[in-house]
């Protein structure tokens, strides 16, 4: 697992609890990663995307940088857990 993937786990455990982690780690977090890969790939070389995914309870929301690299691989720069504050609907 690539240290990016533990570290949002870990993040995400923070807000889930370890009760939690295994949904996210086997059903949401595929699901995001998934649709951020179908991102990248329509994206431009070297061109940094940026995406945010909401959780559908609103507590966070999982924010993914990436870019397809000049051989057209696509790669995850950045992931990271951010706490909503409640100000959007």
């Amino acid at each position: 697992m690539e240290i990016w993937m533990e570290e949002l786990l870990e993040d995400i455990k923070k807000h889930v609890g370890d009760a939690g982690i295994s949904h996210y780690q086997t059903v949401i977090i595929p699901q995001v990663l998934m649709d951020f890969y179908k991102m990248l790939q329509g994206a431009g070389r070297d061109r940094i995307v940026s995406e945010e995914y909401r959780m559908e309870d609103g507590s966070f929301t999982i924010r993914l940088t990436g870019k397809k690299n000049n051989k057209g691989k696509s790669e995850v720069i950045k992931a990271e857990v951010v706490k909503n504050t409640g100000l959007m609907p």
